[in-house]
């Protein structure tokens, strides 16, 4: 095999394996770790409904002694080989509105989540939305396992 067949070669191979790296969805996860300490705040439980590609609703249910308030921030991590791993955004410059939302009559606060403007659509496998509670975090766990 003369010399010049070996380098077109190995620039197709390479080129194939960044094309199945970037289609797995590791683009879209930053190096460092999570930084977020999930708690179990007494009273208050978490589910998720809707889950698309690109967004899904989030119930929270408080009927702990203490009046939290939620916030619309939030930050989806990706599990990979048993780590959590913060998505980056598609965006450099965003915020969320500095609102706090109390519980309803039922002690639930509803939050639809669209989060294609700030990470796009979400590959397969598994993920976790972080919100916070009066400085503690908690995690809602969802996976998508199959595009829809």
């Amino acid at each position: 095999m003369n010399k010049k067949i070996k380098i077109i070669l190995t620039v197709i191979i390479i080129f194939i394996g960044l094309v199945l790296f970037l289609a797995t969805g590791a683009r879209f996860v930053k190096v460092e770790e999570s930084k977020y300490n999930i708690s179990n705040i007494d009273g208050v439980s978490v589910s998720i409904s809707d889950i698309s590609l690109t967004g899904a609703t989030i119930k929270i249910k408080d009927s702990s002694d203490i009046s939290y308030a939620y916030g619309q921030w939030y930050v989806i991590e990706k599990e990979i080989d048993g780590k959590w791993y913060q998505l980056s955004t598609k965006i450099d410059n965003y915020g969320f509105n500095d609102i706090g939302y109390n519980t309803d009559e039922n002690d639930e606060v509803i939050f639809v989540i669209e989060w294609e403007w700030l990470y796009g659509p979400l590959n397969l496998g598994n993920y976790r939305i972080i919100k916070e509670a009066h400085n503690k975090y908690i995690a809602i766990p969802f996976s998508i396992v199959k595009a829809s």
